[in-house]
């Protein structure tokens, strides 16, 4: 950004069909009206040459399923971080509903510590908006809730986002997702109908409390 003297993030719609910009614009308009330390700030939504863009703030990291060297309690103020920030997004009227571990992003301080961004509101929709789909599954099967796995759109609360939080922090915790299967039906199915493996039987060494919070 040559008049802020600083370096921005650029995100342009890869296709030019309506659909996907309105979707690009809901993303830009929810995750603008979170202002928070542990989501990454937009800046502004503009066009160029016919392409719609949004620049947001330059994360020097990685997405969390790929950041390196995290020890368990890291990867649990991570979660803490990001939940914080998803909270924020909740007080003003923002559910996500695709939250995982790629759109989590760590940015380590000079210190070490793990400086932590919830990414991505492409999927999110205001409480209060007036719900006409009926069966569409958005989202990421592995850490999807199970009313979000049933395609119960209008049922879609905060609460499903704390159910993603949960999946991440599993996954995170345990080395896998709460639910597997060789495809996408499989997973939404067992989301929907069965019980996730206890972590404690995957990792003994995992806390009994952070088993709980889980």
């Amino acid at each position: 950004d040559r008049r802020l003297g600083r370096e921005v993030a650029i995100k342009f719609v890869r296709l030019d069909e309506d659909r996907h910009v309105e979707r690009f614009m809901v993303e830009a308009r929810a995750q603008a009206r979170v202002d928070h330390e542990h989501v990454c700030k937009v800046f502004e939504v503009g066009e160029v040459e016919g392409r719609v863009f949004i620049a947001m703030q330059h994360i020097v990291g990685a997405s969390l399923d790929a950041a390196p060297g995290l020890s368990l309690e890291q990867k649990v103020i991570v979660l803490r971080d990001a939940a914080r920030g998803v909270h924020e997004a909740h007080r003003v009227g923002i559910i996500h509903r695709d939250l995982k571990p790629s759109n989590i992003m760590v940015e380590r301080t000079e210190d070490g510590a793990c400086r932590t961004f919830v990414m991505d509101f492409g999927l999110a929709r205001e409480w209060n908006q007036d719900v006409t789909e009926t069966g569409s599954v958005l989202g990421t099967p592995a850490y999807m809730s199970p009313e979000q796995a049933r395609g119960e759109v209008s049922r879609l609360d905060r609460r499903t986002d704390v159910y993603s939080l949960g999946a991440t922090l599993y996954h995170l915790t345990t080395g896998r997702p709460p639910f597997a299967g060789s495809n996408a039906l499989e997973i939404l199915s067992a989301i929907a109908s069965a019980d996730a493996p206890p972590m404690r039987s995957l990792r003994l060494d995992i806390p009994r409390d952070l088993e709980a919070i889980t």
